[in-house]
């Protein structure tokens, strides 16, 4: 009878665990060997179940390892004090979520390390933690290019400035490579560049004078400081990036009513070596710097040398037609609640105006997003327009008299996949009011 007894209880635990496992699982894919000074890809799957409230993503990287986002759908993605935060304020519908960064590896470092991390969520106000194993073993290959008495073992790694490389102790082919700017379906184009890290500089600056009849849109500053004024734009840092190359992005848009001119950018890259100032020409190639993996950008600085498959001649060759009608200026109406003349990442400023009116809140995040393209992909059937409120870049559409009317669309697309949790925002004379003192 005691066996019996013990026998039923273990199989009531047993099915007991195996029950509340079903409500999260997660997984993460990484490679086994990674190469010093290169980047690698991280991916992490969450089978979420029935979950749709607030739910974070953490992991803690060795000294050493930094992270940026590659893709996290509906999140808010940071990497500070060596910890991966993934926040969602509301889940995505789908019952499985797919997450991935990049993880870039110091070039002095050797050695083994693990992935762990946790996984908080709330269920019926109730706060769970998942942690996951770390079981998995990552081997840094050592950066032949590093003298071998600076290389450490990524468990004794204390920081400090990256090693310089070989490639990077003599003349270098360019300490910046301009991308030959890209042509984008709105008439406007993207600028991408390419930066030599200057190891031991104190401070760095971009300055790039652009054509008139463009605005200058920021993409990608990788944490400089950027300002811009009339035919230049800026980037400056105090403290240059954790890495041996790094990339900096922007946009030009074509401004309303004006004229543009001819797609020339002239750019200078400072830095300092020693206590001297150093000024050098950004180089302007026909490349696709972003098809490129890390030894072949720091072959490029380093050399000139450009891999066929990353030219433009090759990458691009069945998706640029030979002429491109540019896109004709948008009026801007004064309807209260329209676009406004100004793009923050393909999608329209909202033009607050005045009077009153409703709108529907689709999401908002920390990062802009091509809401344009997501939700038109998803069936909307109306523009999405962003405006920056509270630290979030919101997105919504509209604009809708009456309160009944914004209730009615809200209720509309609900049904679409890539919508959850959309509500009816309300606005008089420029500014966010509650609902119901509309009127």
């Amino acid at each position: 009878m005691k066996n019996l007894f013990l026998c039923l209880v273990i199989s009531m635990f047993s099915l007991t665990t195996m029950v509340s496992g079903q409500e999260v699982e997660i997984s993460i894919d990484h490679p086994p060997r990674v190469n010093a000074g290169e980047e690698f890809t991280v991916s992490v799957t969450i089978s979420k179940g029935s979950l749709t409230d607030y739910s974070r993503f953490s992991q803690d990287l060795p000294l050493g390892l930094s992270a940026t986002n590659v893709s996290s759908p509906n999140a808010d993605f940071s990497f500070d004090n060596q910890r991966i935060r993934i926040i969602w304020l509301k889940m995505p519908e789908s019952n499985q979520i797919t997450i991935s960064y990049k993880v870039m590896v110091d070039p002095r470092l050797k050695g083994s390390f693990v992935l762990g991390g946790v996984f908080a969520y709330v269920v019926e106000n109730d706060r769970k933690f998942l942690n996951f194993d770390k079981n998995e073993l990552i081997t840094i290959v050592p950066n032949p290019s590093v003298d071998p008495a600076l290389v450490v073992d990524i468990r004794d790694f204390k920081g400090g400035e990256a090693a310089p490389v070989a490639a990077r102790s003599g003349e270098v082919f360019a300490m910046a490579v301009r991308q030959k700017p890209e042509l984008l379906n709105n008439g406007g184009y993207l600028v991408r560049l390419l930066v030599n890290n200057p190891s031991g500089s104190k401070y760095a600056k971009i300055e790039e004078t652009i054509p008139f009849g463009y605005m200058f849109e920021e993409v990608n500053s990788n944490q400089g400081i950027v300002s811009h004024a009339a035919s230049t734009v800026k980037f400056i840092w105090m403290k240059l990036p954790q890495t041996t190359e790094f990339e900096v992005v922007y946009r030009l848009v074509p401004k309303q009513n004006e004229p543009q001119g001819d797609m020339i950018i002239d750019g200078m890259l400072t830095y300092t070596a020693g206590n001297d100032n150093k000024i050098v020409e950004i180089k302007e190639m026909d490349v696709y710097i972003q098809e490129m993996s890390q030894s072949q950008k720091r072959n490029l600085l380093a050399m000139g040398t450009v891999p066929t498959r990353s030219t433009r001649s090759t990458a691009n060759e069945t998706k640029q037609p030979e002429t491109v009608t540019p896109r004709q200026p948008v009026v801007s109406t004064s309807v209260a609640g329209s676009a406004s003349g100004k793009m923050i990442m393909n999608t329209r400023v909202l033009d607050y105006g005045t009077g009153a009116y409703y709108r529907v809140q689709l999401s908002a995040n920390r990062n802009p997003v091509d809401a344009v393209t997501y939700y038109r992909d998803a069936g909307l059937d109306k523009e999405v327009l962003v405006e920056q409120h509270e630290g979030y870049y919101k997105y919504t559409v509209g604009p809708f008299s009456t309160y009944q009317q914004a209730v009615s669309y809200k209720n509309k697309i609900d049904g679409l996949a890539e919508i959850d949790g959309s509500f009816v925002v309300a606005y008089r004379d420029g500014r966010r009011v509650p609902a119901g003192s509309v009127w």
